[in-house]
Parts: C-alpha cells; structure tokens; sequence
C-alpha cells in the first residue's frame, strides 16, 4: 500500500508543477496534497510546523495568482477595464491552451484599455503589465510546486 501511495504522492507533485505553467491546473495545491499523501506512510519525518508553513505558503501563492497580474495593470498604467479585460482574456485563454493562457491577458487587456477611450500605445502597456504578472505568477508557483517537489522526493527516498 505504501508504494501505492507514493506513486499517487508523487503524480500530484509532478501534475502541480505542470499545473504552475497551466492554469487550468491547481499547481501548489495539488503538489501539498502529495506532500499530505506522504503523512499515510509509517516513518514520515514531515513536522506540523512544516506543513502549516507549506499551507500558508500555497494559500499566499493562490491569493496573489489573482492579485498580481492586476498589480501589473496598475503598474503599467493601465485602467479597471485593463484589468477585466486582462482577467476574461486569461478566462478566454484557457480554451486555447497553451498559447491562451499567454497571449489571452495581454489581448485582454489590450481590448479592455481600448475599449475605454485609450491609445493604442497605452492600451499595449497595459496588456504588456498583464503578461508581466502572468509570468511572474506562473514563476512564483512554478518555484513553490519545485519546492514541495524537491522535499516530496526527498522524503521518498529517505522512506525506501
């Protein structure tokens, strides 16, 4: 049985880290699922600190996958309606994966920003602030699912 669920364990690592470049995946949190699968086997050395630690570090991750690309935006001059627009655009994207999940939110907010009277080169800024968050989401638990990845196979390899 233990082996059973190492093999489970360690598909859930391997789908979160695939799930931080493909949105339509839950990455972090399928990866802490094959963290918690490990807890099923006798001789698991993972502490409670660390696991509330790799909690709370997923929820931030997920909070700021939806703060981030909106940050961008702002930080590019971009509008509320360049931030919807960036937010249907990733929603759009994901019935053309892979390259919807790239280019969605930067056409997003593009269509958004122009939408609301701006130029065309502003408009582009924008769209260019949401792809810049994008990408910095898709690092940022693309890092954390290596992480949990990382201690995953460790504790696997301690165990055999």
């Amino acid at each position: 049985m233990d082996v059973f669920i190492m093999i489970v364990g360690a598909l859930c690592v391997l789908i979160g880290v695939a799930g931080s470049l493909l949105p339509v995946l839950p990455g972090t949190p399928v990866s802490y699922v094959g963290l918690l699968l490990l807890l099923l086997i006798d001789g698991c050395s993972f502490s409670a600190q660390f696991l509330l630690i790799m909690l709370l570090l997923v929820v931030l991750q997920q909070v700021l996958n939806y703060v981030i690309p909106i940050w961008g935006v702002k930080k590019y001059g971009g509008s509320k309606a360049g931030q919807w627009g960036g937010v249907i655009g990733l929603l759009l994207g994901l019935f053309f994966v892979p390259w919807g999940i790239i280019v969605g939110p930067f056409i997003g907010a593009v269509v958004g920003e122009m939408l609301n009277g701006n130029t065309t080169s502003d408009s582009v800024r924008a769209g260019f602030g949401s792809f810049v968050g994008n990408f910095l989401t898709m690092i940022l638990g693309l890092i954390l699912s290596g992480v949990m990845a990382y201690y995953y196979f460790a504790e696997v390899f301690r165990l055999v």
